[in-house]
Formats: C-alpha cells, structure tokens, sequence
C-alpha cells in the first residue's frame, strides 16, 4: 500500500511538470505577430495595395470632400491602425488636372506629409514597394493616391 501512495505522488508531480511545462510553452507562442514577421517587398506591394483599395471610397473620399483643417492627421491614424507597428508608411494624394488631351497635370491635394517615417531614418531603409490606385470621385474628379510601405533596417 505504501509504494502504491508513492507511485502516486511521483505520477502527480510528473503530471504537474508537464502541465506547468506545456502552458509556459504555448504562452511564448502567442507573441504578437508583427513584431516578429519580416515582410517582403511582394509582400509589402500586396499589403499597400489592399489597405488603398479598403480605405479609398470610405475614408479617403470623405476626408477629401470634407476638408477640415486637420483631414490629413485622420488618414493618418486610419493608416497607422490598419499598418502593422514595424512598417512605415507614406501617402500621398495628388489630383489630376487635365491640360490638354496628351498632358496632365498633377496637383498634391495634402497639405502636410501624412507618414510615420522618422525624421533621418532614410538612411536605414531596406525595402520600400509602392501601390498607386486611381480614384473617380462622385463628382468627376480624378485622384491618384501613391500608397509607399517601407521596412527599414534596426533601430
């Protein structure tokens, strides 16, 4: 009866081990993602390309018409909650003036620059991919948004 109880104890600690085990594992598997994902430049294309063609009509094209005196701060904290943390972004939007039938003009409609690259950090850039998506608005005018995904070096 004695080696029964203490088969017992061993068989409890060995179970507790692996259970204390198995849990401190998963809990370092769920990291948050993007801080560990390196992107590539296709992958960076795909991913400005997406973000331009979801926030265009709904938050682009109302900010544009609704010009209050800070719509570029709004695209930018659209941007830098649909962004992951470790890529760096940049928008421009320009709209597009006819001349003539061979010549157009192109006129940048944001006031400020609406990115969340450091100031001095083009020196650490590793990789930068651009998606241009052109606009028509209710209205007949023509947008084009240059969309510029940057994954830059440490520090």
């Amino acid at each position: 009866m004695n080696r029964i109880g203490q088969f017992r104890i061993i068989e409890t600690l060995i179970t507790i081990f692996l259970v204390i085990g198995s849990m401190i594992i998963a809990v370092n598997l769920q990291k948050v993602p993007s801080s560990w994902i390196t992107y590539s430049g296709e992958d960076l294309k795909n991913m400005a390309f997406n973000i331009l063609c979801e926030i265009s009509i709904p938050i682009i094209e109302h900010e544009i018409f609704n010009q209050n005196e800070n719509w570029e701060n709004n695209i930018f904290f659209a941007l830098n909650t649909l962004i992951p943390k470790n890529i760096y972004f940049n928008i421009t939007i320009y709209e597009v003036l006819p001349m003539d039938s061979n010549v157009s003009l192109l006129k940048v409609v944001n006031r400020i620059p609406i990115t969340n690259v450091p100031i001095n950090y083009y020196g650490r850039i590793m990789e930068a991919k651009s998606a241009i998506y052109v606009h028509t608005s209710m209205d007949g005018r023509v947008y084009m948004i240059v969309l510029t995904l940057i994954r830059g070096g440490g520090g």
